[in-house]
């Protein structure tokens, strides 16, 4: 199912980040989000992945603040911090 530009709003507002911050988390363009808040394009799909992880995080109950401080890390280490909010530590196999 396709993320609408009113969820990607309300993940942006919900981290209280103005467009230009959200692009800075997100690695894109202010005019990137810019778009796709105002439903004139769409982001890839690597892009959703990392707003649905957002929104999973929040519902989980990471705080916007841990998001966004995460956010200072390396990409890599961003995206592990992210997807382990939102989707619960690593389970190691054995």
């Amino acid at each position: 199912m396709p993320l609408t530009s009113r969820q990607m709003l309300s993940i942006r507002k919900a981290l209280d980040l103005k467009q230009e911050g959200m692009a800075r988390l997100l690695g894109v363009s202010f005019v990137s989000v810019n778009r796709w808040e105002k439903g004139h394009s769409a982001p890839y799909a690597g892009i959703v992945d990392i707003y649905r992880a957002i929104g999973a995080a929040l519902q989980a109950g990471s705080s916007p603040e841990a998001i966004v401080e995460a956010a200072y890390a390396t990409r890599e280490e961003f995206l592990l911090r992210l997807f382990t909010m939102a989707y619960g530590k690593k389970r190691s196999a054995g």
